[in-house]
């Protein structure tokens, strides 16, 4: 029998829907709404923050909590009212979880609800603020330096998921052709051209890279690596791109995620070029209304619309 305390998040979850049912009394379709917001969540930290299959529930934090509620907000519904429905799940869950010891703490009971219904756009940092982050980067004395600078360009270049820049193999990389061809989320074959900042990141990093002591194969293939000789983690990357945010000085400091990076590539090049199945294609996005939220206008384009008014 598997102790309580050792329950992967479904197999809590599935404890939690019999606990609705039996002990609450809540209908079959509040439990349905309660299972599809909790599943979502699931799938949501496998496949962008790169959960391992089997998880247990302690493992999750307020942060990747507060990334999957924004995310959902974002690209799926824009109303605040869905991002409290699935919050309010959350914390049920996790109230739940607390109170039968599967879980210490409740993760969720911190996270404010939505007050508006205003629609809500993707956090990314303006060009000045990247232009900070990187200098934050270049400036620090840490031994993984050119390892984080290359990571984070490629966030900003290229705009990969954390779970693809993890996953990213010496054979996925064309040095010549200053390109990246992979297979990213659903199996779908992803071509990703590099500028050239990105490359001269990379090369830096690999002489720094070689000097590390390989522990296992995987690490071997593996493009960015720990000191310790294996595969960089999700983690790694979440903690030190919140820090160079903080050095930085960042007013969004704590809500600056490699995900929000990934923002900043997408809203960046779409100022650029406008050319929204350009950016779905580089993005990997299968439908094309998951792009349109990077069509969104900024603060500085509206003033400048104005600014260009003809005299009446």
């Amino acid at each position: 029998m598997i102790k309580i305390s050792q329950l992967d998040f479904l197999q809590a979850l599935n404890k939690f829907k019999k606990y609705l049912d039996v002990e609450k009394g809540y209908s079959k379709l509040t439990i349905k709404e309660y299972d599809s917001d909790l599943h979502q969540l699931h799938k949501y930290l496998r496949e962008e923050l790169d959960f391992k299959e089997g998880f247990r529930p302690d493992e999750v934090d307020r942060l990747d909590i507060s990334e999957f509620l924004a995310d959902a907000v974002i690209i799926n519904d824009n109303k605040a009212v869905t991002r409290n429905r699935k919050l309010f799940a959350v914390r049920s869950f996790y109230k739940y979880l607390l109170h039968y010891g599967i879980v210490t703490k409740n993760p969720a009971e911190a996270i404010e609800s939505s007050k508006t219904d205003n629609r809500l756009e993707p956090i990314y940092l303006k060009l000045k603020e990247a232009q900070k982050f990187i200098s934050a980067i270049e400036e620090h004395g840490g031994i993984n330096r050119l390892r984080d600078l290359a990571i984070v360009k490629l966030f900003l270049y290229a705009g990969l998921r954390i779970s693809e820049l993890v996953n990213l193999d010496f054979d996925n990389i064309d040095f010549e052709d200053a390109s990246i061809k992979f297979y990213g989320k659903g199996k779908k074959e992803r071509y990703v051209p590099l500028h050239n900042d990105v490359i001269l990141a990379i090369r830096r990093y690999m002489r720094e890279r070689n000097s590390i002591k390989i522990k296992d194969s995987d690490a071997r293939q593996a493009v960015f690596i720990s000191r310790h000789g294996r595969r960089i983690s999700p983690r790694t990357i979440q903690l030190f791109v919140k820090k160079y945010a903080k050095n930085a000085g960042l007013s969004r400091a704590e809500k600056i995620t490699p995900h929000k990076l990934r923002h900043t590539f997408a809203s960046t090049l779409y100022r650029q070029t406008k050319d929204i199945k350009v950016l779905q294609d580089l993005l990997g996005h299968a439908n094309l209304s998951t792009t349109q939220i990077y069509t969104h206008v900024d603060t500085e384009e509206k003033k400048n619309a104005i600014d260009e008014m003809p005299d009446f």
